[in-house]
């Protein structure tokens, strides 16, 4: 039978034990906002960029290179929500986790800013770049 102090010395048992491990929220949060806006570009984004883009009279190679560009940033989000899930989940490897993909993502938004500003004229148009920037912050503030 275990006495009252067998159950305070066990590792993970107690509150405060639990508090100093618990799941940094800001990295996790990033992950899965970043999870979400990949579905967003999937399901819904995709038809109204995409999908008209392959069925329009643009050659088949520009079709198919903006095909690849399209799938890899579908990539690039899905993979970056997951390494920044990961470094919620390993605060000893956050860093190294969450690096790659808050430079990725910050690179986005800037290509986002620069077009929307330089070829539409106003950065409104393209407001990708918010949700871009949104991820990055929440990791970064989950890495202070």
């Amino acid at each position: 039978m275990r006495s009252r102090m067998d159950k305070v010395q066990r590792p993970g048992y107690s509150r405060r034990n639990r508090m100093e491990h618990a799941v940094p929220p800001w990295r996790l949060s990033a992950g899965i906002v970043a999870l979400v806006l990949d579905l967003a570009h999937v399901f819904r984004i995709a038809r109204e960029i995409h999908g008209p883009m392959v069925g329009s009279d643009w050659p088949e190679p520009a079709k198919a290179v903006c095909s690849v560009v399209w799938h890899a940033a579908t990539a690039m989000m899905a993979l970056g929500g997951l390494a920044l899930i990961a470094a919620g989940l390993m605060p000893d490897r956050a860093l190294e986790l969450a690096a790659l993909p808050v430079a990725l993502f910050l690179s986005a938004a800037a290509l986002f800013l620069f077009y929307g500003r330089r070829r539409l004229g106003s950065v409104r148009v393209l407001p990708q770049w918010t949700a871009f920037l949104a991820i990055s912050a929440l990791a970064l503030v989950g890495l202070a």
